[in-house]
């Protein structure tokens, strides 16, 4: 009983130090890399090298490829939640790992952007489309090797680059015996796939009408088609080995906020609200019977599999899990997870997504469904980071089920001048790059040409969008029978899309399509 109380008061102490340093770095604001100062940019990789030398790193490893754990995080409808909680413990490990990393958020990998540049021919693959590609490691030519990450093979150019020379593939494994490299494929050869560009990510993130729809749809479509794409260790399970793994993931819980916004509102829930709305979806498992809201996530480490244990008792991360929810309810909204609360910050196309959601039949929220009135009717607008920091987004709401809310504060969609944006602000406010803007305004054109915003017109533009990359970039690529064999999959979203319209079961409504294309983007 005594050690049990020692327990429980060091993991209060825990809870009680996140707090207090969520207040001491102000809101906790997750940015497209590009948006990090090159100090921060700094600081996010010495942070993931001081975790590969503690060997923190590596059990996150260990949990993504453990069996029963894969069976909630991926092909059902509570990956993005799994994920969430993922994500949410690494980032807690990460500050954990020195005062200097206290108030590190992990970055987005917005490839989005670089579709848009591919789509526009300024760019032609991962490695030159955005800068996180290289400066997180990068592709540089090295030893092909073949590396056992956790018991999985994992076959590539075994990259050496900080934070990358500090990785350990085992957790018994150290000193001269660790790998100090990831393998990673040739990302100079890496297409970046339309199905990540902004056509195909609207129509997967607004197409549906809740988290039932919306999750099979980013995992098999965006998600996916970035792991394959990308190669070598993440095109396998041992993926979180590699840091773009991170902000691959970010990226894609950064688009469940804006489906959260769009479809369930910013208003705070009560767990009842929240098994109520379209913001939950009780699928099935895959190892028989269904989710259920208050089911606890198996997250379970252990080396190879072997011995696994909940990663909530690991000796040595399961202090991250302190007060972050860990049933899938709980982890339905970004602004209700405690002490680790956190935000976005968008720019570009990513706050068109946000600002504008759509103006399809499929745009109705909690409250136009249910009725039910929400607990807290916090300000809806957006700040700004001055904001964030200045109030520490510190709230004192309260709801009956749920205890204190912590810190609530909502997306952060900034124009090129740091002002806040809502609806009604100029695209050209906050799309400053050159190629998102050519997209964004092919998009807006030709939904406007063929009569306005609907759910058949959004995915008429993804049909355009997919058959212009096989028409004019250089065709629509398959999966590997290797990727396809160890993620179950069959085909990427757009080669589905491009082969039902060549074999004439799908057709394109626009007419003019290509003409309207070729003559934004050319066709080289």
């Amino acid at each position: 009983m005594k050690i049990l109380w020692i327990v429980i008061l060091s993991l209060l102490a825990l809870v009680s130090r996140v707090a207090q340093a969520q207040t001491a770095c102000g809101a906790r604001v997750r940015k497209d890399w590009d948006m990090l100062t090159p100090t921060e940019k700094t600081t996010y990789k010495n942070a993931i090298a001081a975790a590969m030398d503690s060997g923190a790193y590596i059990k996150f490893v260990e949990m993504h490829t453990e069996m029963k754990s894969e069976m909630e995080a991926h092909k059902q409808c509570m990956f993005i939640y799994w994920h969430r909680l993922f994500l949410v413990v690494f980032e807690n490990m990460l500050r954990g790992q020195g005062p200097e990393f206290a108030c590190v958020t992990v970055p987005y990998f917005n490839w989005i952007v670089a579709s848009a540049r591919a789509t526009a021919s300024t760019c032609t693959s991962f490695a030159d489309c955005l800068d996180i590609n290289k400066e997180l490691g990068g592709s540089p030519s090295s030893a092909q090797r073949t590396l056992a990450i956790n018991g999985i093979n994992n076959v590539g150019r075994c990259v050496n680059v900080s934070p990358l020379n500090h990785f350990c593939q085992l957790t018994s494994t150290t000193g001269t015996a660790c790998a100090k490299c990831v393998p990673r494929s040739n990302w100079s050869a890496a297409r970046v796939p339309s199905v990540a560009g902004y056509a195909s990510v609207r129509q997967q993130v607004l197409g549906g009408q809740s988290i039932g729809q919306i999750s099979p749809l980013v995992e098999q479509g965006c998600h996916n088609n970035v792991h394959a794409n990308l190669g070598s260790t993440m095109g396998t399970f041992a993926s979180p080995a590699d840091p773009i793994f991170w902000s691959h993931h970010a990226m894609v819980d950064a688009l469940h906020s804006i489906f959260h916004k769009c479809r369930v509102g910013e208003d705070i829930l009560t767990t009842e609200q929240k098994t109520a709305s379209v913001g939950w979806a009780s699928c099935a498992r895959r190892d028989n019977g269904t989710f259920n809201p208050t089911d606890v996530i198996t997250m379970r480490t252990g080396e190879r599999g072997v011995n696994s244990i909940p990663g909530q008792t690991d000796p040595k991360i399961g202090k991250y899990f302190a007060g972050v929810p860990t049933q899938f309810v709980g982890l339905m909204d970004i602004h209700d997870l405690g002490p680790s609360n956190y935000t976005y910050a968008f720019s570009g196309q990513l706050a068109t997504l946000y600002s504008k959601c759509d103006a399809s039949p499929l745009t109705r929220k909690l409250k136009d469904t249910t009725g039910n009135t929400a607990t807290n009717s916090s300000s809806k607008g957006t700040v700004t980071q001055d904001e964030a920091q200045e109030h520490g987004g510190v709230s004192g709401t309260t709801h009956p089920d749920e205890g204190n809310n912590g810190n609530y504060l909502n997306i952060i969609a900034l124009d090129n001048t740091g002002k806040p944006i809502d609806a009604n602000t100029p695209i050209d406010a906050y799309v400053t790059d050159d190629s998102e803007k050519r997209v964004v305004t092919w998009y807006d054109q030709t939904i406007e040409a063929m009569g306005g915003d609907s759910h058949e017109n959004m995915a008429d533009l993804e049909r355009q969008a997919c058959m212009f990359e096989h028409v004019c970039l250089g065709g629509t690529q398959d999966y590997s029978a290797e990727f396809k064999a160890i993620w179950k999959v069959k085909e990427p979203r757009c080669k589905t899309i491009v082969d039902a319209i060549t074999n004439g079961s799908q057709s394109i409504i626009y007419e003019s399509w290509r003409e309207d294309m070729e003559a934004q983007f050319g066709c080289p």
